[in-house]
């Protein structure tokens, strides 16, 4: 998938919803095992904690490394 801003080629990988906060994760690289902890290749999203939060889903996403901007296509 191509940047809609600068026309780049964006990294594939997912947004991962579990008890960790929210980031952008490459393909290939997991969730932190530690529950409220991040990964450092991932890249953090604007989120707030929710303690009460389900786990266990994840979305494709594409990330711009030059607009830092993430794309997740809906159903």
């Amino acid at each position: 998938m191509n940047c809609p801003h600068c026309g780049r080629e964006m990294a594939k990988g997912y947004i991962y919803n579990g008890q960790q906060p929210i980031q952008w994760l490459p393909n290939g690289v997991m969730p932190a095992r530690i529950v409220f902890t991040k990964r450092d290749e991932g890249i953090d999203l604007k989120n707030k904690f929710n303690f009460f939060k389900e786990s266990g889903y994840s979305a494709e996403a594409f990330h711009c490394y030059e607009c830092h901007i993430v794309i997740a296509p809906t159903e």
